[in-house]
């Protein structure tokens, strides 16, 4: 037992050596000079180019940069923005940004000017109650003769406000029709859990919502750490170093504390990013960590006396484990990976499972909380707590391995402006939640993870099937689960955990993916003998041997997944033009792919008219060869209209009617595959129909009623906060097209 203890100690030694130099090596991240830089070129941009939203990303920036020992910069910052804020119309925002200036140690001799913007905003969010509380603030502050006026002003516009407000007739929740009926139930067998249905579901009927108990966001681009939205302006934690904590709001923010003060040293030191993929993906730690943290202080709460340590694991193992009042409880049910083996993977984890317990106890608080959460008969060492900590972190790092993590996709930016390549997000924007005509590609061009989360009540305990039965809408936190197909009644609900169902990916590929997540799959898809054929018909080639001319599927090309040579670079760098890269299996002639090398030729020089036909003669050339539903036409439309809208936009040159209507023609084209493929209700659906509206928006091309029709409706599986920005860039840019027909207003629609 002694030589334990040592180890234990000898670990914490090193471990604790480790977080210094961790701690070395990110404490100059943040700068007061550049933060004043920033600050003063946003005050540039306000003042004489009179530009908000230029000007806020610019504070941002400094706040961003603003140490945390002088919190004076984060303070003006803070204060600058939200004047910014308050020209766009961010009332809610700007009044956040006056709390943190003033929570910072905003200059005293200032106060009158925060107190102003303050009332002012709370005025324009009819929180007169707010305003008035403000305004008798400055009353008993000495002002200037300006102040004063101006404090006035708001006082009479308050009062003349209030007399006229009145109350709005909304619907009640008894004059809507609710089926309070649940559409699942949860079956266990041999701790094995599967869905069915209760009842028979419609197509595109709600199945089942929830939200995350966890979740941590991915790095892709910047999220919300408490509520999951990506469209906002950061509100980030004056002390972590890097850019994944940042909040929506200040109310965000508090919701959040007890999480983040465990979690904010952690930050500080970049410790998750820290472990590297040396022990798999650090956000995966970083969630088991979450699920550990929020779930724990619950669970104790509930035990009767002050147990021993083993005691307690085994109340965890058994009693508390069965409880359904507790929600931590539903997370410890769920089903860990099983290896047959002690692999290289499993000690790494088991290692990095230790070192966060280490983390709670040295460098937080955490194990204090525990021992407040329960009876105070006996006391827990910390080397146990530890201990306890540590097993539960490896159990959550092992369901999460399994199926339990769900990747939480959503549009990202292509370079994220407080990640990778900050200050240039507002060029996007005409005004806030409302875009620059033919910017939306811009903003829904990407799909990707934006966070992690676990649903240990829902998705979680779906069986697998490589045909899922369920479409998954992420906003935010909550995740909403539609049925894709009839259900009838008792049916099972199945969710696809690889990262594409049998028209995505190659059976080798899905069963490779789900293997490592310890899923053996004997789905219908699986098991039908002509299964690829429905992953082939996106990728059959017509032989550009003229004596030939048969149509094929070429087999596995070894530097490219699931057949997309045209995304690997092993295939399509200059130097390998003329190389055979896919052969013909019915006369052996290797494809010159001539099409696509005048593509890629012409795509450099788009600007030039002359490329531009070239490109159009490319894709008409590719017609003859990429057989009706082939995805490689998709990625060559996405790129043409990619680069002509960018020289376009930055007024290289100017696109005529023709080429938009070339443009419309290509991409309206090609669209009907991406929804055999995905799915009307699929992300990836909205992402390509973004380059059409942008046409749309841009020129007279018009699509038909059935097509728009199909579009707006695909805007329900978004999440909410894009959905908003894509009906504010109907209204304001393709509606108006569509003025002499049906289509006045998105409302009219019953999307």
């Amino acid at each position: 037992m002694f030589s334990i203890f040592c180890w234990y100690f000898l670990q914490g030694t090193h471990v604790l050596k480790w977080f210094q130099h961790l701690r070395h090596q990110t404490g100059h991240f943040k700068s007061e000079e550049e933060s004043r830089r920033l600050r003063e070129a946003g005050n540039d941009s306000y003042r004489k180019e009179k530009h908000p939203l230029k000007a806020s990303d610019l504070f941002t920036e400094a706040i961003f940069l603003a140490p945390a020992r002088n919190t004076l910069a984060a303070a003006l910052a803070h204060a600058n923005r939200s004047l910014a804020l308050y020209d766009c119309g961010l009332y809610a925002e700007s009044y956040d940004d006056c709390l943190c200036a003033l929570d910072l140690g905003y200059p005293e001799e200032y106060l009158p000017l925060i107190k102003l913007r303050q009332a002012a905003c709370a005025l324009k969010l009819r929180n007169f109650a707010l305003c008035e509380e403000h305004l008798h603030e400055l009353l008993h502050i000495e002002l200037n003769q300006v102040f004063e006026t101006r404090t006035h002003e708001l006082w009479h516009q308050c009062e003349v406000l209030k007399v006229e407000r009145f109350e709005m007739a909304v619907q009640t929740g008894d004059d809507l029709e609710t089926n309070d009926m649940k559409a699942f139930e949860i079956a266990w067998l041999d701790n094995s859990s599967s869905l069915h249905s209760t009842r028979a579901l419609a197509r595109n009927a709600l199945i089942f919502e929830s939200e995350a108990v966890a979740m941590v966001p991915s790095g892709n681009c910047r999220v919300c750490d408490y509520c999951g939205i990506t469209q906002f302006i950061p509100f980030p934690c004056i002390y972590c170093s890097n850019r994944l904590v940042v909040y929506c709001s200040r109310q965000c923010r508090v919701k959040h504390a007890a999480i983040h003060s465990v979690e904010c040293f952690g930050h500080q030191i970049e410790l998750f990013e820290s472990f590297g993929e040396v022990f798999g993906m650090p956000r995966l730690l970083q969630l088991a960590l979450r699920m550990l943290i929020t779930g724990l202080p619950e669970l104790l709460a509930h035990c009767r006396k002050k147990p021993t340590l083993s005691k307690l694991w085994s109340a965890i193992n058994g009693a508390l484990l069965e409880r359904q009042d507790i929600g931590y409880s539903s997370m410890l049910r769920l089903e860990k990976l099983k290896e047959e083996h002690t692999s290289d993977t499993l000690i790494a984890l088991a290692l990095a499972a230790h070192i966060l317990a280490i983390y709670l106890n040295k460098c937080t608080t955490f194990f204090e909380q525990l021992e407040k959460s329960l009876p105070s008969a006996s006391r827990m060492s910390n080397a146990e707590w530890e201990l306890l900590c540590a097993a539960l972190l490896m159990r959550h790092i092992s369901q999460l391995r399994h199926r339990s993590l769900t990747h939480c996709r959503s549009f990202v930016l292509p370079a994220d402006p407080h990640v990778f390549s900050p200050l240039n997000e507002f060029q996007l924007w005409a005004a806030p939640m409302r875009l620059q005509e033919g910017h939306l590609h811009l903003l829904a061009g990407e799909v990707a993870v934006v966070a992690y989360a676990v649903y240990p009540e829902t998705l979680s305990l779906c069986r697998h099937s490589c045909s899922s039965t369920i479409c998954s809408k992420f906003s935010g936190r909550k995740m909403t689960a539609l049925a894709l197909l009839d259900l009838p009644a008792g049916s099972g609900i199945y969710n696809c955990f690889a990262s594409g169902n049998y028209q995505q990916l190659r059976q080798g590929e899905r069963s490779k993916q789900l293997k490592e997540h310890g899923i053996k799959c004997h789905c219908n898809a699986c098991q039908l003998s002509y299964t690829e054929d429905q992953f082939d018909k996106f990728h059959r080639y017509r032989c550009d041997n003229p004596k030939c001319m048969e149509i094929f599927t070429p087999h596995a090309l070894p530097h490219a997944p699931n057949l997309r040579w045209w995304l690997s670079e092993e295939y399509t760098q200059p130097e390998y033009n003329g190389a055979e890269l896919i052969v013909c299996p019915h006369c052996g002639e290797a494809q010159k792919l001539e099409w696509f090398w005048s593509f890629n030729t012409s795509l450099i020089d788009c600007e030039l008219i002359e490329e531009r036909c070239k490109l159009y003669a490319a894709i008409e050339r590719a017609e003859c060869h990429l057989m009706e539903l082939h995805e490689c036409k998709v990625a060559l439309a996405r790129l043409l209209l990619e680069q002509c809208l960018m020289v376009h936009r930055e007024g290289a040159t100017v696109l005529d009617d023709w080429e938009f209507n070339k443009l419309g023609s290509i991409m309206r084209a090609v669209l009907p595959g991406v929804m055999a493929q995905y799915g009307g209700q699929s992300i990836e659906y909205v992402k390509y129909f973004a380059y059409f509206w942008d046409v749309m928006a841009l020129s007279n091309y018009k699509c038909n009623d059935r097509e728009l029709m199909q579009m707006l409706n695909a805007l329900e599986f978004i999440a909410d906060e894009f959905k908003d920005i894509f009906i504010n860039y109907y209204e304001d840019y393709i509606a108006p097209k569509f003025a002499e027909e049906s289509y006045g207003s998105v409302v009219d629609t019953q999307v």
